[in-house]
């Protein structure tokens, strides 16, 4: 009877609900029976309440979140993550030394996206491959910076997705999930990652029931073969380190004493891969994301790697720029800003830099630094250099 009920009221209102038929049409959602609209209007209901409560968290920050072409749909239909925790303790590799690239210059903001360093808005799709992607985005600014390139080249995360092993301390499992760290494992093990041209990703819309890609060994193969001048140019990892010391694996609790300081200086010579706790990111639509909206911190509440980008000190609300791999159409143009003066979402518990050498000619070490300082000029422009202001609490 109550069910019967509650079916009646809710017909009533999918009927009648302005929103509702406002987000139907932007969205072009046609249903095959009314039981399906009910059901989706029903999580459409369920995201407006969501969005409600969680800009009344965002506090002096302001709105971050509203109504997304995600707000009636299963979770399954959505972006994947894809960030998985190791069964226990893994290795950890060193920490990353500021200043062996270039003396510290304190600047009030950086955007690497700004410049040349970073490439553009990736897709992962319904494949939780966001390590692959996060590992490949932070290999390919490495290719730009470290050795002084003068144009990007895409790399392939279809390559890490596919080919990485699931064994190891760092075993991948493709669009089920894995690590950068496992990425970097893979990568250094072989010939290098290839440009995306020669293996280009194909699992945005598949849902996971076909499975991850085989590996094409032979691609993998030729990659530094009699042919590798037509496959065009790959990246060489050789190493990865941690941009600061990375909150334990086995910690559940929030991460709280981060070095927030540390991490920044990390950003002011490279961008790099980050894994996050992004259980609220779908409804996010632009602004500084608060720690409260974010939710918990802690190292087992990650289950998103994007890519850390730079910061902005200089507005009265400080933020870490972030890039997500959902494509240009979520959040600020593909990107996110997290509150700064906190570890907001983790995004400092498990920060890589991968070691990157290219495939082609060497060059003189004078002009890939002459290189990296006009890409920091770029990524720093409008900045003031040596801000002492500390926002870190």
């Amino acid at each position: 009877m109550f069910r019967l009920a509650a079916v009646s009221i809710a017909t009533a209102s999918a009927v009648g609900n302005s929103d509702w038929d406002a987000f139907k049409v932007a969205h072009r959602r046609v249903f095959d029976t009314v039981q399906e609209e009910l059901e989706r209007f029903e999580m459409f209901l369920k995201s407006h309440e969501k969005v409600k409560e969680l800009n009344a968290l965002q506090g002096e920050n302001g709105p971050a979140f509203g109504i997304t072409w995600m707000a009636d749909r299963h979770a399954s239909e959505m972006h994947q993550k894809g960030f998985k925790r190791p069964a226990g303790p893994a290795p950890v590799k060193a920490v990353y030394q500021s200043g062996k690239l270039q003396s510290r210059q304190n600047p009030s903001s950086i955007n690497w996206r700004q410049s040349e360093a970073v490439t553009s808005i990736k897709n992962q799709g319904q494949c939780g491959s966001c390590w692959a992607f996060a590992a490949t985005s932070a290999i390919e600014s490495q290719l730009i910076l470290s050795v002084g390139a003068e144009f990007a080249i895409e790399l392939s995360p279809q390559q890490i997705v596919s080919c990485t092993p699931d064994t190891g301390d760092w075993g991948c499992f493709g669009c089920e999930g894995g690590w950068p760290e496992g990425a970097y494992g893979y990568a250094s093990g072989v010939a290098g990652i290839t440009n995306s041209f020669f293996m280009p990703y194909l699992q945005s819309l598949t849902d996971g029931s076909d499975g991850t890609l085989a590996c094409d060994t032979d691609k993998v193969t030729a990659i530094d073969g009699k042919y590798a001048r037509l496959q065009g140019g790959y990246a060489v990892v050789t190493d990865y380190s941690y941009a600061i010391e990375p909150c334990p694996n086995d910690a559940p609790n929030d991460c709280l004493n981060q070095d927030l300081d540390g991490f920044a200086a990390a950003l002011e010579e490279t961008p790099f891969a980050v894994c996050v706790n992004a259980n609220n990111w779908g409804m996010y639509t632009g602004g500084i994301m608060s720690p409260e909206a974010c939710g918990a911190s802690g190292s087992y509440d990650l289950d998103h790697c994007v890519m850390a980008t730079g910061f902005n000190m200089d507005g009265p609300i400080p933020y870490w720029i972030v890039r997500n791999s959902w494509s240009d159409t979520w959040g600020e143009d593909g990107y996110i800003y997290l509150d700064m003066r906190n570890n907001t979402c983790g995004v400092t518990n498990s920060a890589t830099i991968p070691e990157v050498a290219y495939s082609g000619a060497a060059k003189d070490a004078s002009k890939v630094s002459a290189r990296r300082q006009e890409l920091f000029a770029q990524a720093t422009k409008g900045a003031t250099l040596n801000f002492k202001k500390s926002v870190f609490v």
